[in-house]
């Protein structure tokens, strides 16, 4: 093998070494050291292998599952609060008051949620996202029994049926994110 395809491959060790997971640094510190005993017709399958494991045993590590759950909640809830502050901007030209303060006030329990799950984990999702499910759930209800229907109630109905659906994703992703940490360090 060339010495600049020999320094490439080798490169390509310590990137998966730097990819590795902390728990399972000296594994990848064990296979950089075997790097030089793989003959140099396999070396580049041992390459590939050790980037494979690396990213593999990265993407299955309870730190990256948690910050990439974490992530998710926190800029699910940034975005969808926007999508409220925009429609509640075009409500504003409308003059429907009403739709105008759901958009703000949506946007805002939304920035809320995002922050506290920031800052307390995933337990702050459950606690804010369920009681709030119930709420939705208790009024989408009474809208739906209430009276019959006309256009304005029909979407109150499909903007609460919209949160409900994303907060039932938030308090889904929250659960399972909870529990599946401690079983996969469990497993490590």
């Amino acid at each position: 093998m060339s010495s600049k395809r020999n320094s490439l491959a080798r490169a390509c060790v310590v990137l998966a070494f730097k990819i590795a997971p902390p728990v399972r640094r000296s594994w990848f510190a064990a296979m950089a050291v075997e790097f030089d005993h793989v003959p140099e017709a396999e070396r580049w399958r041992f390459v590939a292998g050790c980037l494979f494991t690396a990213v593999t045993e990265r993407i299955i590590s309870p730190a990256f599952i948690h910050e990439v759950a974490r992530s998710v909640l926190v800029g699910g809830a940034m975005v969808w609060a926007a999508l409220n502050i925009r429609f509640a901007g075009r409500m504003s030209v409308t003059d429907a008051f009403v739709l105008e303060v759901f958009g703000y006030g949506t946007a805002l329990l939304f920035v809320v949620g995002a922050i506290a799950t920031a800052r307390f984990g995933f337990r702050a999702t459950i606690s804010l996202a369920a009681p709030l499910i119930a709420v939705l759930t208790m009024a989408a209800t009474m809208i739906w029994l209430s009276s019959a229907p006309t256009p304005m109630s029909n979407l109150y109905l499909a903007l609460i049926v919209e949160d409900l659906v994303i907060l039932t994703f938030a308090l889904a992703l929250a659960i399972s994110a909870a529990r599946l940490i401690p079983l996969r360090q469990g497993l490590n």
